[in-house]
């Protein structure tokens, strides 16, 4: 069954919560999950350091033109020398700030990974179906299923008694026999899509056409059941189509997946020593978005420690790994949110479908129940997800000086 396959997968991403302020240390503004409300506040905190710097640089550089004056006009050897040599002391502390800005931007940059990548878990892992996607996909399996529609059940078993009675003298009878005993056991709907169809398709017009003047009651209801049927066949083929669409989805989500947790251990475990299980404990698992915020911004803490560490330990390369994270959680952010454009076309897909049959004057009623509960399904996608702003975000999820 098509709902078997996705509504495990894409539709169990998580609902954001909406979240207030409850401790005035925590800067979290209304509207703001916990993930925008630590990146504002870590932009803020570099901000103003870097603000901080190049006030300082500023001065640095006065101080300079300062000195570059006083060279010219000091006459004595030893006056000049004094001079030269605080200059290259000056500079050398400009060089020290401007350093110390470009780690400060760093570690704002790698911090942004870390959150991103901790927000991914939650925004990826499959969780429960929320309740507007079961309405539209039980609808939408109701809405193809012949057995749903009063009258098809009781006449259904009449073709099958034909069919049943005759088989023996007709190949096509026979083999048609043999599919709906086949069927009937696997599954309660009549196959009206995939090669299965066009036995059915004609074993019905032969039992119509076997019908006599004094099963005229019988004959009409058979030709409104063949219509049904075959109206039902073309949507459901239709149907189909868009649902395939979901296993190529269901296995990009998988990747992605599993893209994420590798690299949820090379930058929680290996860089920053923080296990899995205290991981789930603290923020996962965690139902208080104000310790949420404060659990991540404590690891915003140990970041700051550790590429300080880093960059003592290795001046020349410590670079390198931080990048190479930042890099990886960036493309697997862009991915998902490319992954959010495909599961909202192929929703639309659906609005394609039902504008095709609503005014069908056989499935018509059904068609449009279900227009309603597709809109409570996109309104609910769309409140959640926004692939453009996201696909936007991560882009810009890096300060560049």
């Amino acid at each position: 069954m098509f709902k078997n396959i996705y509504i495990p997968i894409f539709f169990g991403l998580l609902l954001s919560n909406t979240l207030q302020a409850q401790d005035a240390s925590v800067p979290l503004a209304e509207g703001l999950d916990e993930k925008q409300a630590l990146l504002s506040a870590l932009n803020t905190e570099r901000n103003e350091e870097q603000d901080i710097l190049d006030s300082r640089i500023k001065q640095i550089d006065m101080r300079v033109s300062e000195l570059d004056s006083q060279i010219k006009q000091t006459s004595s050897t030893s006056g000049k020398l004094q001079k030269v040599v605080e200059r290259v002391q000056v500079l050398e502390e400009k060089q020290e700030t401007i350093e110390r800005k470009s780690l400060n931007t760093y570690r704002y940059n790698y911090s942004a990974a870390v959150v991103n990548l901790a927000s991914l878990e939650r925004e990826i892992k499959p969780l429960l179906l929320f309740n507007a996607s079961k309405n539209f996909f039980a609808t939408l399996e109701k809405t193809s299923n012949p057995n749903s529609y009063p009258g098809y059940s009781k006449w259904f078993n009449s073709f099958k008694a034909y069919v049943r009675q005759n088989n023996k003298k007709e190949a096509t009878l026979s083999i048609l026999n043999h599919i709906i005993n086949t069927t009937s056991l696997i599954s309660e709907k009549t196959p009206l899509a995939g090669p299965m169809a066009s036995g059915i398709f004609t074993g019905i017009s032969q039992f119509i056409t076997s019908l006599g003047k004094r099963q005229k009651d019988l004959k009409d209801e058979s030709i409104k059941m063949f219509k049904l049927a075959a109206v039902l066949s073309q949507f459901t083929h239709e149907k189909n189509l868009i649902e395939t669409e979901w296993n190529s989805i269901t296995k990009n989500l998988e990747e992605l997946q599993s893209l994420q947790q590798t690299a949820f251990t090379e930058n929680f475990k290996d860089i920053l020593g923080i296990t899995r299980n205290e991981f789930i404990i603290n923020f996962l698992d965690e139902n208080d978005a104000i310790k949420r915020f404060n659990y991540i911004k404590e690891i915003t803490e140990l970041i700051e420690a550790k590429i300080d560490f880093q960059k003592a330990k290795d001046p020349e390369t410590w670079k390198e790994d931080f990048y190479k994270q930042m890099v990886t959680v960036q493309s697997i952010k862009i991915r998902f949110g490319t992954l959010t454009f495909r599961i909202q076309e192929n929703i639309e897909k659906y609005q394609i479908l039902i504008d095709m049959y609503k005014d069908d004057p056989i499935i018509g009623q059904r068609i449009r129940d279900l227009e309603s509960k597709l809109n409570s399904l996109k309104n609910t996608f769309e409140s959640t997800f926004s692939p453009q702003e996201y696909i936007k975000s991560s882009t810009n999820m890096y300060v560049v000086e």
